[in-house]
């Protein structure tokens, strides 16, 4: 027995056997037999014929998902080393990280040393390269490449205090108009000695 469901953008076409299973024609794989495919819907009238199916669509992961288990995985296995199996200390951290990968807002952990935090970047990199460093330090936001931390990125502490510094050849402005853009910036020598000198 033939059952033809036509529409006038989508033609189907299912065919019964004598054993009872039944296939779309032409060429699908026999029952159990899976085959991998890309399936473009181009028109929403189209999408009812395939919400019976959905639900066996597997969604691979995305890739913030992707890189935060990577980062997981790669800061376990550093910070584990630190400490003996099953030790308070192990335990504590355990957790701790259980909360920072549920947290919305997450404050830097100072766990890595920085060949350690370089060390793991790159072999993010090495996958992803258009990988993003985003973060935010008091009301500043930073937005860049992950490729860069460690090499014209750097994060550093004085005083107790963090301090970002950003190497370029240069620098452009975008929307708002400022004095800045005519400022002569200090040495940096400069700079570290007010940041130390400060209250």
């Amino acid at each position: 027995m033939t059952e033809l469901v036509t529409t006038k953008h989508f033609q189907c076409l299912k065919c019964s056997h004598i054993n009872g299973s039944g296939t779309f024609y032409p060429y699908m794989p026999e029952e159990g037999m899976v085959e991998e495919a890309e399936l473009k819907i181009h028109q929403a009238s189209h999408a009812r014929y395939f919400e019976d199916f959905l639900k066996f669509v597997e969604y691979g992961e995305s890739m913030p998902e992707i890189m935060k288990n990577q980062v997981i995985h790669m800061v376990h296995e550093h910070v584990s080393a630190q400490f003996e199996e099953n030790s308070d200390e192990l335990h504590k951290f355990e957790q701790d990280l259980e909360i920072w990968e549920t947290s919305e807002k997450r404050e830097i952990q100072e766990r890595l040393e920085t060949h350690q935090v370089v060390e793991a970047t790159a072999q993010i990199v090495e996958h992803t390269p258009e990988a993003e460093l985003r973060m935010k330090l008091g009301s500043t936001s930073i937005k860049g490449l992950l490729a860069d931390f460690g090499d014209s990125i750097h994060l550093g502490k004085i005083n107790g205090k963090y301090v970002l510094m950003i190497e370029s050849d240069t620098i452009e402005f975008d929307k708002g108009v400022s004095p800045i853009e005519f400022h002569r910036p200090d040495d940096l020598q400069v700079l570290i000695e007010k940041i130390i000198n400060k209250d």
